[in-house]
């Protein structure tokens, strides 16, 4: 049985009426369940790409198919039920008087029944734990319980795909932390547009990068947010917790310290020290392999990485802006050369 695509976008380009395009040549497909992020510098796109996929705006050229409805004004009603989108500012999306009455808009716009509005309000509250908010005004809540509450006014009607606008923007460590182990166990169509790569690198499994209006990789989370050369080649940088690891492996490398904080960095690395060589030179090496516990990486202990080599070695376009002309065909030598691969001619790659 043929995987079931949510999200379909085929060569989109979409221009404001002065003729600024926002958008070129955009083709990417989501698989249904699949956690993907969306991820590049300030003005690349990210925020007309989401308005596109629920029809807040149209494309100058090409289509955006959610669940087998194309995005049309004819199909808006049908494609809004099966695609919700979290707005990084929740007073976007709060207007009612009482909590219940937010959340209840959607149910209600449907034609169900009081009981079902009923049911569905007290099932989304109930899992963005706010149960018990029914008759507070969301003006009287927190940044993060208005934050909580604008997913569960979405959340309510139900749909399958969820699109988050930065989701953990301006929130509290305890309430970020309750939506990444929400986003982890949640088992909708999750496209999260954010600058926020420690959140992308904790929920996602793939990433899209969207530079200047054109993805310039599409690729696992676990390759893309570890390319420093790449990140910084498009104007974005390690995440933060990868940062911690490479500043941690710098120190442990320096040998600079006693062997108590060794065993203590070690430990948390998950490294051991190997010679190598006629001359026995040393290197630390970091074995990546499954724990019991939460852990940045999904490899096999078969793989490892060498001094902590994050760039030059995947398949991305190293930099939008400095691409070739003939970047379909391009076989650059040399072991730190950027590996271009043809995005909008590989559809069918997920």
């Amino acid at each position: 049985m043929a995987e079931q695509i949510a999200i379909r976008v085929e060569d989109v380009s979409f221009s404001y009426p002065d003729g600024h395009a926002v958008l070129q040549d955009v083709s990417c497909m989501i698989k249904k369940g699949e956690k993907v992020a969306l991820i590049g510098p300030n003005g690349a796109g990210k925020s007309t790409f989401m308005s596109l996929l629920n029809g807040v705006e149209m494309p100058s050229a090409g289509k955006v198919v959610v669940s087998d409805l194309e995005v049309t004004r004819e199909n808006l009603a049908g494609v809004r039920r099966k695609i919700g989108i979290v707005f990084q500012d929740p007073e976007d999306q709060l207007f009612c008087p009482t909590v219940f009455d937010d959340v209840a808009f959607g149910p209600l716009n449907l034609g169900l029944s009081p009981g079902e509005i009923h049911e569905r309000v007290r099932d989304a509250l109930e899992l963005v734990g706010l149960t018990g908010f029914e008759q507070r005004s969301s003006f009287h809540l927190s940044f993060g319980e208005r934050k909580r509450l604008a997913l569960a006014t979405v959340l309510s009607y139900q749909p399958d795909i969820l699109v988050f606008d930065e989701p953990s923007t301006n929130m509290d460590p305890l309430n970020r932390r309750r939506l990444i182990n929400w986003l982890q166990g949640s088992d909708r169509t999750l496209l999260l547009c954010t600058h926020d790569l420690d959140i992308a690198l904790e929920v996602c499994n793939r990433c899209l990068v969207l530079v200047a209006g054109k993805i310039v990789a599409d690729g696992p989370a676990s390759e893309v947010l570890y390319d420093r050369n790449f990140l910084e080649a498009n104007n974005l940088e390690l995440p933060l917790a990868l940062m911690t690891h490479e500043l941690l492996h710098e120190k442990l490398r320096s040998g600079q310290m006693d062997a108590e904080h060794r065993s203590i960095i070690e430990k948390f690395l998950h490294a051991h020290r190997h010679a190598h060589g006629p001359d026995q030179h040393e290197h630390v090496h970091l074995h990546i392999h499954p724990h019991d516990h939460d852990h940045l990486h999904d490899h096999t202990h078969d793989e490892h990485v060498h001094g902590f080599d994050y760039g030059g070695r995947r398949n991305y376009v190293e930099n939008a802006h400095a691409r070739p002309d003939n970047a379909d065909a391009a076989q650059i030598s040399g072991e730190d050369a950027p590996r271009y691969r043809p995005v909008k001619n590989d559809k069918n790659r997920l």
